[in-house]
């Protein structure tokens, strides 16, 4: 085994990106360092505010600093999310190249960001010896050592056909779910679930642009009968926080959490979720918690519609086109029938085991490298 003694990260975060590609860094990050690593991480300078997050992790930071004005170049790029950067892919590269100089040498370099492809990492070859890829996407070329896509989507081996090196080591699915360790503590301490429901978590992620959290809020408040207790969930980076703040308040039994840190207790104590995709899915199918989903993404869709095809969640569509009084009679429905209910959880828990960082930590240990080839 290869002691992993240098890591940096490239990520960014934003009300659009969200903070989910963030979020499983660092819990991929706090267990290299758990191991004796050092990490980096390197962001545009949009998130500065997130330093403080990063930092109380243990980490280092380092800022990349945007430009002024948006590069004409950007428009005819072609990456799908090259408005992610402010700044050409190029640029990207080099104020990288240019903080890993400072860093010193790194054992592993570790992209998580749509708008970065082959291009970029293949010019991080200079400095870095392995690079880890993040992805959900498959839509672009990497030049990558190991490519790790956590999510489950329905012919999960062939979407990577043609876009990686013939030596790249695929790492496929939520048994490699970049996870925190308590949600495996959590798991351990589970009781059956009977299908009844008794508390409700509700959580769209960090950001939440769209206020989706307040559809579903409505769309509880609307229940016969005794209101339910829940616990609402929205990030620091929410744009809505006091609208969201006020409707906690007119609805009995609604408890909100801001920014909160414990996610494993609240998912725990809960008996039905209603959220989105994104790296909360595993969080949840860890907790084997039954969940009303919509996407708030494009690239949510795909995983959505697979959990639901495994019976791990109850998938409505869109959350652009899922009005609150769908949601609603959805919700109600589901309130009625507890056996679902059993069979969802079941479903869920049987997909991740909390073990994924464990597993992907031990694929970077072992790693040699070896030369890319397409």
């Amino acid at each position: 085994m290869n002691a992993v003694q240098r890591v940096v990260v490239r990520v960014d975060a934003s009300i659009e990106m969200g903070m989910g590609h963030l979020m499983r860094c660092l819990s991929l990050a706090r267990a290299l360092a758990d191991d004796g690593a050092n990490v980096f991480f390197l962001l545009r300078s949009h998130a500065a505010g997130l330093t403080r997050l990063i930092e109380g992790e243990g980490h280092s930071v380092r800022l990349l600093p945007d430009p002024d004005r948006l590069p004409d170049a950007l428009a005819a790029d072609g990456t799908a999310h090259v408005h992610w950067l402010p700044t050409t892919w190029q640029k990207d590269a080099e104020q990288t190249l240019e903080a890993i100089d400072r860093i010193g040498p790194v054992d592993w370099l570790i992209v998580d960001h749509y708008a970065l492809d082959a291009r970029w990492e293949r010019m991080q070859r200079k400095r870095a010896p392995c690079i880890l890829a993040i992805d959900d996407l498959a839509d672009r070329n990497h030049d990558c050592d190991i490519l790790l896509d956590q999510n489950l989507v329905l012919e999960m081996e062939r979407r990577y056909r043609g876009l990686l090196p013939k030596t790249c080591k695929l790492l496929l699915g939520p048994r490699y779910a970049l996870l925190r360790p308590e949600f495996a503590e959590q798991r351990k301490s589970l009781g059956g679930r009977s299908g009844k429901v008794s508390r409700i978590f509700v959580c769209y992620g960090g950001s939440d642009p769209s206020n989706e959290t307040a559809k579903a809020l409505a769309a509880i408040k609307r229940l016969s009968g005794n209101p339910l207790p829940v616990d609402v969930v929205v990030g620091l980076s929410n744009p809505h926080g006091s609208s969201v703040a006020t409707m906690c308040e007119e609805l009995p039994g609604a408890v909100l959490h801001r920014g909160a840190d414990n996610i494993a207790d609240l998912m725990g104590r809960a008996d039905l979720a209603i959220g989105a995709g994104g790296v909360m899915c595993w969080e949840r199918c860890c907790l084997g918690l039954p969940t009303l989903a919509v996407d708030i993404a494009p690239n949510q869709l795909d995983v959505l519609t697979a959990l639901a095809a495994a019976g791990a969640l109850v998938y409505l569509g869109s959350a652009a086109s899922v009005t609150e009084d769908q949601m609603a009679r959805s919700l109600e429905a589901l309130l009625r029938d507890p056996a679902r209910i059993r069979a969802l959880g079941k479903g869920a828990l049987a997909l991740v085991d909390g073990e994924g960082l464990r597993r992907v930590c031990a694929e970077l240990e072992a790693f040699r490298p070896r030369s890319a080839q397409f």
